[in-house]
């Protein structure tokens, strides 16, 4: 199991909201694989992600880099989950505030 990605969205903001992770690997400690999460989708109020007719991000996409629409959401999360399937016998990781299923 491996997990990749960058704890900011966008370099030049630093925003810490919207992560792009990749977590591959772990097929012996039952996650399923092929597929795309994306957290935003499952908040109320989350409109999509906005693109112009040029090709670019529109200011409401940026805006989730640095104000999470789905506040539940914590990269924490998965990193409990994880050391979970690797046996830590543990209910939380740092701001962790429930175990997301994959």
């Amino acid at each position: 199991m491996a997990l990749f990605g960058s704890g900011m969205c966008y370099g030049h903001s630093h925003g810490n909201a919207n992560l792009p992770l990749v977590l591959a690997g772990g097929s012996d400690l039952r996650l399923k694989h092929g597929s795309h999460v994306d957290f935003n989708n499952e908040a109320p109020g989350f409109q999509g992600y906005a693109v112009g007719a040029d090709g670019a991000l529109s200011p409401a996409h940026y805006q989730l880099c640095s104000r999470p629409v789905n506040s539940e959401a914590h990269m924490s999360n998965l990193l409990l989950l994880m050391a979970q399937r690797m046996g830590v016998e543990t209910d939380q990781f740092g701001d962790s505030n429930k175990v997301i299923g994959l």
